[in-house]
């Protein structure tokens, strides 16, 4: 039987608040909502991610499920390559969700 644990994810929040306070650009916005989530071991992260976000701001869009966990996905694939992150920060978040879900290589991302 799964049983599922009561998690805290008041710290979480309190990253994303910050996130959104600071008006970055929408790539800037998009790896660092994918960091904070990639933190977080729980599965269910993403979800309450969402969830606190599409709460606070109803007037947004793009805060799916998901689309958050895309984020995260986003944020693993270029968080320890700095040359590809600056050329992904360069193109559209559709194009880079197509990149990313598409499961290339490094040189076929580039």
């Amino acid at each position: 039987m799964n049983v599922k644990k009561a998690a805290d994810y008041s710290v979480m929040y309190r990253k994303l608040t910050e996130i959104l306070a600071r008006n970055l650009s929408q790539m800037d916005e998009i790896y660092a909502i994918g960091k904070a989530v990639s933190h977080r071991p729980e599965k269910g992260a993403a979800v309450a991610a969402a969830e606190f976000l599409q709460t606070n701001l109803p007037d947004r869009t793009g805060f799916s499920p998901r689309n958050v966990r895309r984020m995260r996905d986003f944020y693993k694939v270029y968080e320890n390559d700095k040359l590809l992150l600056r050329l992904a920060m360069k193109i559209g978040w559709t194009l880079n969700v197509v990149i990313v879900e598409a499961a290339l290589a490094r040189d076929e991302r580039k």
